[in-house]
């Protein structure tokens, strides 16, 4: 499996260690950068990351920021894009057994190391169990198109 990733300056330490983790898995790494020290904006990399995968050319994709919140937000804005914002290990299998998320989001600021690698292993081992989840999934899809907004 191909899996693009990205970050912006505040996740750039957690994004190495993902990339590796993602080897070990097996995984095939298409790293979107930043490939060079300093501040950055995190819209930058998410949408080469989502564009990846919307292309085809990549599976899935991990963003990392310093708290997930702005690379969430940003994947999410793509339509097709599942992007979820895991800050420990139930909520990533949750994210990929009932949503199929497709991008998984952490925060460097609020996750450590081996929180992290928990999260990304429960992410990665877990399959989507489609079923019902697959109606609701198309459901946001098709309010998305027609502009559907419940107040």
């Amino acid at each position: 499996m191909k899996v693009a990733i990205g970050s912006d300056h505040a996740g750039h330490q957690l994004r190495k260690h993902v990339r590796q983790w993602l080897e070990e898995l097996g995984a095939t790494v298409v790293d979107k950068g930043p490939h060079e020290a300093g501040s950055v904006d995190y819209p930058d990399y998410a949408a080469p990351v989502v564009k990846a995968i919307l292309d085809g050319d990549c599976e899935r994709g991990v963003l990392i920021c310093g708290s997930g919140m702005g690379m969430s937000i940003a994947a999410n804005r793509f339509p097709g894009i599942r992007a979820a914002l895991c800050r420990e290990a139930v909520s990533a299998k949750f994210a990929r057994a009932h949503n199929n998320a497709n991008v998984l989001v952490l925060g460097e600021r609020f996750t450590g190391t081996s929180l992290a690698h928990a999260i990304l292993q429960a992410w990665w081992e877990t399959p989507f169990e489609g079923d019902r989840h697959i109606r609701r999934l198309n459901k946001i899809e098709t309010h998305a198109k027609e502009g559907k907004h419940h107040v």
